[in-house]
């Protein structure tokens, strides 16, 4: 993908974005009981990706680690990042592979929206056909 298909997504109107956040938020009530916000989402994300679940009581700088892993996870789903390796403690060790355009803060957080809604949809939390509609 290239900044163009960025710029793609980010013209996804804002009634379809919210219909489709709302219906991950249902999904991961329904399996958690509670809806996270942007950075819980990453941190779950970063959570599946290293493969060990849950770990209660993780240190601060852990959960921050967990939290820029389901980040990268997110962007990959554009290809502005991929996995180029993986470290010893199972962490992905990613490549930048295009540079954005400077983005406001609410087009940021649209675009982690998406990326979050893309790996969902990419993944088992989604239906069969991997959707969540």
């Amino acid at each position: 993908m290239d900044v163009s298909t960025v710029s793609q997504q980010l013209a996804i109107d804002d009634e379809t974005l919210e219909n489709r956040w709302k219906a991950l938020s249902a999904e991961i009530e329904a399996r958690f009981g509670r809806t996270p916000d942007v950075d819980a989402y990453l941190f779950l994300i970063g959570v599946q990706s290293v493969g060990r679940g849950y770990e209660p009581d993780l240190p601060k700088e852990r959960k921050q680690s967990l939290i820029m892993e389901g980040s990268y996870l997110a962007m990959e789903t554009f290809g502005i990042y991929s996995r180029v390796g993986m470290e010893r403690n199972g962490f992905l060790i990613w490549e930048k592979e295009i540079d954005l355009p400077q983005l406001s803060v609410e087009e940021q957080e649209k675009l982690l929206r998406i990326g979050i809604l893309n790996y969902f949809e990419e993944t088992s939390l989604g239906d069969e056909d991997g959707s969540l509609d």
